[in-house]
């Protein structure tokens, strides 16, 4: 019986040693024995397979190459989740989105947990991007008056600062903050200048500049009409429906244009001005646009109102005009409007009509023509201006 006992024994113990042995063998089998490690990090693009990257931004798929992988359950990038699907992982690869929720702590690291609860440390950035502004509503905005901003990526805390006297930064107060949108209360020290915003991710200056003073073509101060064809009749300091926002601006009160209205058409004292177009804007026409404020009393809708510039007299708006079709209702408040200058140039450059760069300034026009509309609003601070940073 004890011989028995003993051989019993004797085959437990046998058994256990080989599993222990056999166990060791399959580990040792195993790349890096066994234990999950991150070689490197590539986007997914099969064009660009071979890009190793060390950070990647919001929502970016990404594929992450390694060795015993296969067993992963979450996956964190700083402290955001990403998902996961079986589909795509494998013991060599897992492929993921970077979380596109902003992180609330910063590691820089990417976490994965595995099914035994191991977890694996790998550096890796997210970029975030830094605030970017697009256009204000209105540029010209009273001081301690509301200012509305759009853009994208005002991840709070965001600050907005408007330029001050000699170029310093002068804080607002951010009054309602959205992630695509920004609401503040414009200094009482605000200056002409681009505006800077800034929040943990960096900070950005605005191409726009916030009561935009360059390149100023009208803004309808004139004493001395000389040359003018129309439009003295129309400048106004203000009324019952329209504020004025920087002095004096063009206001029109039509019910009906007719088939033919001129609204400010001329050249002489006109051309004084429009000298401040720059040279670089003909030299490179997609870099700057056309700028002005409206306010509408009520809404604009119409595809015949012209926009005419050339080195001859206002006669060469028979032959050549930009057509713009405003559909705008600015519900009785000043709002900026941008065209491409390129067109304005392109259009303005046919039929024999010659609108180059001219030191001597331009004969304009701006008119209606074809069926008439109801014209009932007040335009003022045409400029032409840089779309990028010079």
């Amino acid at each position: 019986m004890k011989s028995q006992i003993k051989y019993v024994l004797f085959l437990v113990v046998a058994l256990v040693m080989a599993g222990t042995f056999t166990s060791c063998s399959e580990d040792d089998d195993l790349s890096n024995g066994g234990k999950p490690m991150i070689t490197h990090i590539r986007v997914t693009r099969p064009a660009a397979a071979d890009s190793l990257i060390t950070e990647a931004s919001q929502g970016r798929m990404i594929a992450i190459i390694g060795e015993n992988l296969g067993n992963v359950r979450e996956l964190w990038i700083n402290d955001r989740k990403a998902a996961l699907q079986s589909t795509f992982i494998t013991n060599t690869s897992i492929i993921t989105r970077v979380p596109t929720e902003i992180p609330n702590e910063i590691t820089n690291k990417m976490r994965l947990v595995f099914a035994n609860g191991e977890e694996l440390l790998h550096d890796f950035a997210v970029d975030i991007s830094e605030p970017k502004p697009t256009f204000m509503e209105s540029e010209y905005v009273a001081a301690g008056e509301i200012a509305v901003i759009r853009g994208d990526f005002f991840y709070a805390p965001v600050e907005v600062f408007f330029t001050g006297a000699n170029n310093t930064k002068v804080k607002a107060e951010v009054v309602e903050a959205k992630s695509n949108v920004l609401q503040v209360r414009v200094p009482a020290t605000a200056q002409p200048g681009p505006l800077t915003i800034k929040s943990k991710f960096g900070e950005s200056e605005s191409v726009f500049w916030f009561r935009d003073n360059r390149n100023l073509i009208a803004d309808y101060e004139d004493t001395d009409f000389t040359g003018w064809w129309h439009g003295p009749n129309f400048i106004s300091s203000g009324d019952g429906n329209i504020r004025p926002i920087s002095g004096k601006f063009l206001r029109l009160d039509k019910v009906d244009t007719g088939g033919w209205f001129e609204a400010w058409v001329g050249d002489g004292t006109i051309k004084q001005k429009t000298k401040n177009i720059p040279a670089a804007a003909f030299a490179n026409p997609a870099n700057y646009v056309l700028k002005f404020e409206i306010n509408t009393v009520s809404p604009l809708v119409y595809n015949g109102a012209r926009i005419h510039f050339g080195t001859g007299d206002p006669g060469g708006r028979d032959k050549a005009t930009y057509s713009w079709s405003p559909n705008i209702n600015t519900q009785n408040k000043w709002q900026t409007v941008t065209i491409p200058f390129k067109d304005i140039y392109e259009a303005n450059n046919r039929n024999g009509n010659t609108f180059t760069y001219n030191a001597n300034g331009y004969a304009v026009s701006f008119h209606f023509v074809g069926p008439g509309t109801k014209a009932q609003f007040g335009i003022d601070n045409l400029r032409v201006v840089p779309n990028v940073i010079p």
